[in-house]
């Protein structure tokens, strides 16, 4: 059961940051279509998920956000496999994940766009802490929203594909 455990988290781990990944990266050229300049697209996707998802692992494997999950949908009453179980069990991955990620994405991006930058560009950004949080803030709903809905989707499905708990009804 731990085994099932273990790897149904490491699944929606991966599979949430992919999917924050690519939402990162669509958010970024919709927010700055400049960047398209500096570099090109499939790039601009490859390196924000692997990114996404290398941050995700790591978050994975050093803050227990299922256990949290697991214990706030507990002290919340929700008995797995209900659907308010899997709702308040997914708000501490979400939250913890979109934080984390989408905080050293836009990180990666605003030192990757500073490096890149040409000297009259660079003249004209804002100082590097604006534009590092500036983007994250741009990020930080959006991905919540996704990573939110991923979680309360995906637990259910890898769940039963792993043999644990089917999901159910309240």
């Amino acid at each position: 059961m731990k085994k099932k455990l273990f790897l149904m988290g490491l699944i929606m781990s991966v599979l949430i940051s992919v999917g924050m990944g690519l939402l990162s990266s669509f958010l970024v050229i919709r927010f700055n279509p400049d960047i398209v300049r500096m570099s090109p697209v499939p790039m601009i996707f490859i390196s924000n998920t692997a990114a996404s998802v290398i941050t995700g692992l790591v978050v994975f494997f050093l803050i227990p956000l299922g256990k949290l999950g697991a214990m706030l949908a507990n002290k919340a009453g929700a008995k797995a496999p209900s659907l308010k179980f899997a709702l308040i069990n997914s708000i501490p991955m979400s939250v913890g994940n979109t934080v984390i990620i989408s905080l050293v994405v836009s990180l990666l991006g605003a030192v990757s766009a500073r490096l890149r930058a040409p000297a009259e560009a660079l003249a004209n950004m804002p100082p590097f802490p604006v534009m590092w949080l500036g983007t994250w803030a741009k990020l930080l709903l959006p991905t919540l929203v996704a990573s939110y809905v991923l979680a309360v989707i995906l637990a259910p499905l890898i769940s039963m594909l792993l043999g644990l708990n089917s999901p159910g009804k309240d």
